[in-house]
């Protein structure tokens, strides 16, 4: 299956995205917020912001925060909202996580929340991430994760299918490593789980009938560890309602 660029993929949703009650306030923006510990002096770095939903949350505790991201139809939501609620302290630019635009040890906080999933240089990133950080600085990253390396393609088939610039997703132990490599320590970390209505998903993508096809037909061939991974609900015919996808909040040092 070809990888669409997370580009192509978003900006025709950006509006969607923008009004996401999963992303505006999902269950993994408090845990990140009290990961990240803001504070009034924080100059913040929110890399693949999207629509600005984590800079938004963050705002009001920093001193500013700058969301970057490669889909400009997103930022313009984001620049919208600013312009709408008065958030002065809120700027956003276009620039891409492996190739961020600023000097080193420039930001005292980075946030990255629910895209790594879509980086194809994820060491690149998070050595972007680890220069531009001040010395005394802190980074919460918050991404979806595969629970062992052994079901990791099922679910990347599955996510790559429902959304064509899904490259890869990892286990918190291969966090942990790529984590380390960057020059990062790891201080503490949480799981989230989402329960997802499966119409919600789906449509959020902006998947089409022959996409929802693919998908429950991938569904239907899982295996017993997939299963218990999603913990799903069905309706009488065995179709799929809802399911678990679990996200990592994790706090990093460099």
């Amino acid at each position: 299956m070809q990888i669409a660029s997370s580009r192509d993929q978003f900006n025709p949703l950006a509006e969607r995205y923008s009004q996401s009650p999963v992303h505006r306030a999902g269950a993994s923006l408090p845990v990140l917020l009290e990961l990240a510990e803001p504070r009034t002096s924080d100059l913040v770095l929110d890399v693949a912001t999207g629509t600005g939903n984590t800079a938004f949350a963050l705002a009001d505790s920093v001193q500013s925060v700058i969301g970057v991201d490669i889909a400009p139809r997103m930022l313009e939501q984001g620049q919208l909202r600013a312009d709408t609620e008065g958030k002065t302290n809120i700027s956003f630019q276009e620039a891409s996580a492996e190739a961020l635009p600023f000097a080193s040890g420039v930001f005292s906080l980075a946030v990255s929340r629910h895209a790594p999933h879509h980086f194809h240089d994820i060491g690149k990133f998070l050595s972007e991430v680890h220069r531009v950080l001040a010395r005394g600085g802190r980074f919460v990253l918050a991404d979806q994760i595969s629970p062992t390396a052994e079901i990791s393609d099922w679910i990347d088939c599955w996510e790559r299918t429902r959304d064509p610039s899904h490259f890869l997703q990892r286990t918190v132990s291969q966090w942990q490593e790529l984590a380390r490599d960057a020059g990062f320590s790891w201080i503490k970390h949480q799981i989230v789980p989402y329960r997802l209505q499966f119409d919600w998903w789906v449509t959020q993508a902006g998947c089409d009938a022959a996409r929802i096809f693919k998908l429950r037909n991938h569904f239907d061939a899982r295996s017993p560890e997939v299963t218990k991974w999603l913990d799903p609900t069905l309706d009488g015919e065995g179709q799929l309602i809802s399911f678990v996808e679990p996200m990592l909040v994790a706090r990093m040092e460099p």
